[in-house]
């Protein structure tokens, strides 16, 4: 008997394959649910990060009487040095002066004291140009990361989410450039407080995410829609959908398959208030296409057509002017992308264009 019983300790060929079988099914079950529950977990994490930037910009209003800019600062010299350390060109991000309030007071006092030992001159108070590669921006912040984005290596530090600047996509009279004119909270140079915001805060987006990138025009192979931005798409300003149609052939739904027009701009310096680098529009439903009227490698095109996107399955995050966090599926609305909108009206584009205008009395309904 006991010799029996040693000879049946093996499994057998056919119970080892069960087994084996069995464990597969339950990997193949269990897999989707960890990969939903570390989403869910980043995703909440992202909307903390999203909150903590709408108690800084209430925190600022309060001392201010008024949002930050998207872009703006204090100039520099004249003429300009060649080594840009003079002054930060008009071109600091808002979140420069948000930095106080977000935990970030300590890098807040390196930017606006400046640095008088720099050679070959020193940087005035209110930091050097964002572009310039002075060390005063040097500093990665955790808190402006969605972990979910895998991200880019960069010595200025990274950030997921982006101004936004509403439906308009005209240029600025006065310069002929994209910035100043926007229908959205935040522009170049000028502020808007609660007062401007005839739509109700909780109708009117404040930021939203937007993917990382840092890769010129032919600079990434099979970049993802979300990160890359198409060039020389003319016809933006008048018709937005031109985006749509120009980008048709050359996506597969998740990335670009050709990509010889394509850039990647947002995030790569967030210091600089540049558009491509800090900023979206309300036009194009989340995670689709976005286009720039010109083949400038560089973030200074005249003209952007700038789309939210994430890595997170079906939409972005957005935030209110409340406060509040919604998540914005890439089904939402977008009325007719055929035509052109106007300061200070009504948007065309449906439900995501009239929840990025802060004045322009549209009714939002469920989104």
């Amino acid at each position: 008997m006991s010799r029996y019983w040693r000879r049946r300790r093996a499994f057998t060929l056919v119970e080892l394959l069960v087994v084996i079988a069995i464990i597969g099914i339950l990997v193949a079950l269990l897999l989707p649910a960890i990969q939903a529950a570390r989403e869910a977990a980043r995703r909440t994490q992202c909307n903390n990060n999203l909150k903590q930037f709408g108690v800084a910009l209430h925190n600022y209003h309060d001392v201010n009487k008024s949002f930050v800019y998207m872009k703006g600062g204090t100039g520099s010299r004249t003429p300009a040095h060649a080594s840009r350390l003079d002054g930060n060109y008009f071109r600091r991000s808002g979140v420069v002066s948000l930095l106080p309030y977000l935990e970030q007071k300590a890098l807040s006092d390196i930017i606006e004291g400046g640095d008088p030992t720099t050679s070959p001159i020193p940087v005035p108070p209110g930091g050097a140009a964002p572009w310039s590669g002075w060390t005063g921006y040097n500093q990665t912040i955790a808190s402006f990361r969605c972990p979910t984005d895998p991200g880019i290596n960069r010595a200025k530090g990274v950030i997921s989410y982006a101004f936004c600047q509403g439906d308009y996509l005209g240029v600025d009279a006065a310069t002929g450039r994209d910035g100043r004119d926007h229908n959205g909270m935040f522009a170049a140079l000028d502020t808007y407080g609660f007062r401007d915001c005839l739509d109700g805060s909780s109708n009117t987006i404040a930021f939203s995410e937007r993917v990382m990138a840092s890769f010129g025009i032919n600079g990434k192979a099979s970049p993802r829609i979300g990160e890359g931005t198409l060039t020389s798409v003319a016809a933006i300003t008048t018709n937005p959908g031109a985006c749509l149609a120009s980008t048709a052939a050359i996506t597969n739904g998740t990335h670009y398959t050709t990509w010889k027009l394509v850039k990647g701009k947002f995030s790569s310096t967030w210091c600089d208030g540049q558009p491509e680098n800090v900023a979206f529009n309300t036009v194009l439903a989340p995670n689709s296409v976005s286009c720039t009227n010109n083949n400038n490698g560089n973030s200074d095109s005249d003209v952007s057509l700038l789309t939210a996107s994430s890595y997170h399955p079906g939409g972005v995050l957005c935030l209110l002017v409340d406060g509040s966090v919604r998540f914005v599926n890439n089904s939402i609305d977008t009325g007719n992308l055929g035509v052109t909108t106007a300061l200070g009206r009504p948007s065309p584009y449906g439900v995501w264009g009239a929840l990025g205008t802060r004045a322009g009395t549209e009714s939002i309904g469920n989104y």
